[in-house]
Formats: C-alpha cells, structure tokens, sequence
C-alpha cells in the first residue's frame, strides 16, 4: 500500500499548469481517493474536501491533495528489517 501512496505523491500533477478536467488528472485523483479510502477514513474526507474544491484555488488545493497523500504514508508502517 506504501508503495501506491508514494506513487501517487511522485507522480502528481504540476498544479500551476494542469487542466482539472484532463482525463489525466481526473484518473490521478480518483485513484488517490481509492487509495486513501482503503487506508484512512479521517484523510479521505479531507481529500474529498479538497477535490472538491480544486477548481476554486488549483494550486492551494492541489498542494493540499498530496500533503494528505503525505500524511497517508507517514501512518504506513515501516517494514522490519532485521
């Protein structure tokens, strides 16, 4: 699961210049709300709240969408090495 939240977080869009409608982007963001949906209820509301919103201030937004996607991960256990 780790892996899928820092793919999304490597892979998001450049929210100065995308278009929020692109098939692209729309595909980005869905799979971001699937993969915190799976992992935390309390940041999947607050991504909604943001995707929401994304037209209103792209780039506020769009920061916000992956620093939720950031918190995500930080809440991912580490692996055990030994």
């Amino acid at each position: 699961m780790s892996s899928r939240i820092a793919e999304l977080v490597q892979t998001a869009p450049d929210w100065a210049r995308v278009d929020t409608r692109s098939a692209e982007v729309l595909a980005w963001l869905d799979h971001a709300r699937r993969a915190v949906q799976e992992r935390d209820l309390v940041e999947v509301g607050i991504l909604r709240v943001h995707i929401q919103f994304l037209d209103n201030d792209i780039v506020r937004h769009g920061a916000e969408i992956v620093a939720a996607l950031r918190r995500v991960q930080k809440k991912e256990p580490k692996p055990r090495t030994r």
